[in-house]
């Protein structure tokens, strides 16, 4: 009695590690799925991201304009920079751009405090979520009218940008003389300060310092673009919308991502993931048939005698069959449950292991490297696992299934033993 209870507890936990393996993966990849969506949706689905391989000029801006269906067209400038961080400089992100119509294309970015500078305040800023509270033990929090002091400020010199599958242009910026300026010391007095925002995809709004586009110009010595960011009037207008802007420049030069586009993108990849990590579970589920199985077996040889005791007192074929499947359905139902609960748990380790291989966003995190400096690091997606009610069933479920299949054999040999031949091999 002793050593079946022993092999149906390892039974068991054979059949809980593919119930957990199932849950614990699918409800991860999903959970990160739909972080990743809700961030993207934060972006708004009227936003276009345009990225040049070209100077774009005002002119080139005011085309852009009229194409039937834009609504607002945004440029910026990407500068690195560096500040002092409880006494440790960092490297950080600034953006040069009309910040008084940056909420127009990013829809979900709001002041907590404080208020826009105008375009002419080239001494004024707005600071990120996590520019302005840091969250490092000595560091001080920003205030409203505060100076926060950048140095090495240089521009960026790549331009980076989704196409299709995800490849990336680059090129180089610099004045018409092709010399790099070299870093400046500015030093800005905080104005306002952004609520939480998220990984943007282009921009991380809260890991960044907002000023005044004609900041990056009086700096750089550069009055052309390469990022520009385009709200359609409509969203049914923003697929056209983009199209049309490529096509204004011509095939390869300019290149136009959609929200939708990159949402699509990621959930492609994401399925994809999740299909090979449910094939790789699946393994564990057909190693578990076999467990069952096997056990199933090793009880028929064990109760040979009892099973001709029940055949001798007038139990049917069907009676025996039914005793073991229906042993065998309780050990899968078991697991299952086990195994339910186990994933549910092991999820948000999953969870913790994406995060810390530097899943930090829809596009990773925003890193800027900067003279040996390092980056505060990019708030990352807040993944909340996706367990589901259907993807508990589903695991219990299948491990019921499994383990009903697995003892069909064995339950048939044991209903076609003849009462005399158990008996007598007992």
């Amino acid at each position: 009695m002793s050593d079946r209870k022993v092999r149906a507890a390892l039974t068991i936990i054979g059949i809980i590690i593919g119930p957990a393996t199932i849950v614990a993966l699918v409800g991860a990849t999903q959970g990160f799925s739909n972080a990743s969506a809700a961030q993207f949706e934060k972006v708004g689905a009227t936003t276009i991201f345009v990225s040049s391989s070209i100077d774009l000029t005002q002119a080139d801006l005011s085309e852009i304009q009229g194409l039937q269906g834009v609504s607002a067209v945004v440029p910026y400038d990407q500068l690195s920079g560096s500040i002092d961080v409880a006494g440790t400089p960092q490297g950080v992100q600034i953006i040069a751009t009309d910040i008084a119509a940056l909420e127009k294309v990013l829809p979900s970015l709001s002041l907590e405090q404080g208020s826009i500078p105008s375009a002419s305040a080239v001494t004024d800023a707005v600071v990120g979520a996590s520019v302005a509270n840091p969250g490092v033990s000595g560091a001080t929090n920003l205030a409203l009218n505060k100076v926060i002091t950048v140095s090495q400020i240089q521009a960026q010199n790549t331009v980076f940008s989704i196409i299709g599958g995800g490849a990336a242009i680059e090129g180089s910026r610099g004045p018409s003389s092709g010399a790099q300026a070299p870093p400046v010391t500015r030093s800005f007095v905080v104005t306002g300060v952004y609520n939480p925002f998220g990984q943007g995809f282009a921009i991380n709004p809260d890991s960044t310092i907002f000023v005044p586009l004609a900041v990056a110009q009086d700096i750089t010595h550069v009055y052309t673009y390469r990022n520009v960011l385009v709200q359609a009037s409509s969203a049914k207008l923003v697929t056209q919308v983009a199209s049309e802007i490529m096509k204004l420049f011509g095939s390869g030069k300019v290149f136009a991502s959609t929200v939708n586009s990159i949402l699509s993108i990621q959930q492609s990849v994401s399925q994809g993931t999740s299909t090979l990590l449910e094939t790789v579970a699946g393994i564990s589920v057909l190693v578990a048939f076999i467990g069952i199985m096997t056990s199933m077996f090793t009880s028929v040889l064990e109760r040979t005698k009892e099973i001709g005791i029940m055949k001798a007192l007038g139990a049917s074929g069907r009676n025996i069959m039914l005793t073991f499947l229906s042993e065998a359905l309780l050990t899968g139902f078991v697991g299952g449950i086990g195994g339910a609960g186990a994933g549910s748990g092991l999820s948000f380790l999953v969870v913790i292991l994406l995060k810390g291989s530097g899943t930090g966003g829809p596009s990773g995190p925003t890193t800027i490297s900067n003279g040996g400096t390092s980056s505060p690091a990019s708030p990352s997606l807040a993944i909340t696992p996706s367990i589901t009610p259907e993807l508990i069933l589903f695991a219990i479920v299948l491990a019921s299934v499994v383990g009903m299949l697995a003892g069909i054999y064995p339950a048939w040999r044991a209903s076609k033993l003849p009462p005399v031949d158990a008996l007598r091999s007992a």
